[in-house]
């Protein structure tokens, strides 16, 4: 007989912990490697260069649509002058001179705003996709460009949804998202 691998402290006093969403994980981690280029000024081509990995391969990763093997990662991590225990971090901060995409900030477009919405609810990511119709790393990424755009990314992955939500509320950035849609 086998006994069940405890993965970490259960919040009731014992049996294994759901493991978070893992897509959610792979786009907060691709998230802390683009703003970490950014701040260096790099390029998706450079950093590749650096490390021994294809732009795309950094654009995959970057976007959450790729699983990272530990490896890669370390490769990464070397490329950007960087632990990879600073990268993953609780304590990591999103560099100060981590440029916002595309003159975005302050809205988020009608996608944004939906995925944001649906994935306030809490739901795997994977579902969020099925509802919506869309593939999953495009939900990633959307989610991932609307942290950016309302400055949570930075946040610790378990606040960052809900943050997301109040700031785009109190902001009114869900009602101009969809004058936007409707123009």
């Amino acid at each position: 007989m086998t006994i069940p691998v405890q993965v970490g402290p259960s919040p009731v006093g014992g049996g294994p912990v759901a493991f978070q969403d893992r897509e959610e994980l792979l786009a907060d981690i691709g998230d802390r490697i683009r703003a970490e280029r950014h701040a260096r000024g790099w390029s998706q081509t450079t950093l590749g260069s650096r490390c021994g990995v294809s732009a795309k391969r950094i654009a995959h990763v970057e976007n959450g649509q790729t699983s990272l093997p530990l490896l890669r990662l370390a490769e990464i991590c070397h490329g950007l002058q960087m632990s990879m225990s600073d990268l993953l971090s609780e304590e990591w901060e999103m560099p100060d001179c981590a440029p916002r995409r595309r003159g975005l900030a302050g809205a988020l477009t009608p996608r944004q705003a939906l995925v944001l919405r649906e994935a306030a609810s809490g739901i795997p990511l994977t579902q969020v996709a099925v509802r919506l119709g869309m593939p999953r790393p495009v939900v990633s990424s959307r989610l991932s460009e609307a942290y950016r755009v309302l400055g949570v990314s930075d946040m610790p992955r378990d606040e960052r949804r809900s943050a997301a939500m109040r700031v785009a509320e109190a902001r009114g950035l869900f009602d101009a998202a969809l004058e936007v849609d409707a123009a």
